[in-house]
């Protein structure tokens, strides 16, 4: 059996798509659809991305806008992810 991604290496892998794939800088909001088409080319699930972006949010990493559906890449996740 494959092993499962951790919630933190999913978290990255997130933050990769909004710094590497979309070139994003602190600040800058993605909605959630934007990632739902990348999601399975990288070789992920739709729980992996749940559990990424929980740890992401947690971590300070994202914040999760008042639409539930847009995320905004915080300092720190900019920095540190």
């Amino acid at each position: 059996m494959a092993k499962q991604p951790t919630p933190e290496k999913c978290a990255r892998e997130i933050l990769a798509i909004f710094v590497w794939h979309f070139g994003m800088l602190t600040g800058e909001v993605l909605r959630r659809k934007s990632f739902l088409t990348l999601w399975p080319k990288r070789g992920y699930r739709a729980k992996d991305f749940n559990s990424g972006l929980h740890y992401a949010i947690e971590s300070g990493w994202l914040e999760l806008l008042p639409d539930n559906n847009s995320y905004r890449l915080t300092r720190s996740g900019f920095t540190d992810g």
